[in-house]
């Protein structure tokens, strides 16, 4: 009887190790296609400079997009080396280019495009998950990004605070050549 229980444990083994040995670490990606948002998201990616006033006169400010994931997410570094350096990551969600936002602030607003022309992206906080604890607090609500050409462009940035629109934040940026 022991005999018997060990090979059927032994054979249980078998069917569960066998699998695991032939897996060579190589996967398939399975073909994405991406929205044109995304796309134009991904036109950005490199080292952007330039200057804003951030109420203590007008300071350079540095920002760097990444392509990451598989080609699947676009990392934005905004105000790189600075304490306050925010991360935004851009991704397609159903079909519809998303964004979260990893604010100075300590929160992460989740916003959706809504509106998208040929030079713009334009991004609200979404309302089926905003992803803040209150609407009241004080968070980033909007985002708009005027695609001047490939070498510039101006990120608008809408605050909102205890439920209304405080002020805009312009940061226009210049591709820095390498």
């Amino acid at each position: 009887m022991k005999k018997h229980c060990s090979l059927i444990v032994i054979a249980l083994l078998a069917l569960v190790l066998i699998p695991v040995t032939g897996y060579s670490g190589d996967y398939q990606k399975a073909a994405v296609t991406h929205s044109s948002g995304f796309e134009k998201m991904k036109a950005l990616v490199g080292v952007w400079e330039g200057k804003s006033d951030m109420g203590k006169g007008p300071e350079t400010i540095r920002a760097t997009y990444e392509l990451t994931s598989s080609g699947n997410a676009v990392i934005e570094r905004l105000f790189v080396g600075h304490p306050q350096e925010m991360v935004t990551v851009y991704y397609d969600f159903g079909g519809k280019l998303n964004m979260t936002h990893y604010c100075s602030l300590g929160n992460q607003p989740h916003m959706e495009l809504i509106n998208q022309g040929d030079n713009s992206l334009t991004f609200v906080l979404s309302k089926k998950n905003p992803n803040l604890t209150s609407l009241k607090e004080t968070h980033m609500h909007m985002l708009n990004i005027k695609i001047s050409d490939k070498d510039n462009i101006i990120n608008t940035w809408t605050l909102y605070e205890k439920g209304k629109k405080k002020s805009d934040v312009v940061i226009p940026l210049i591709r820095v050549k390498s």
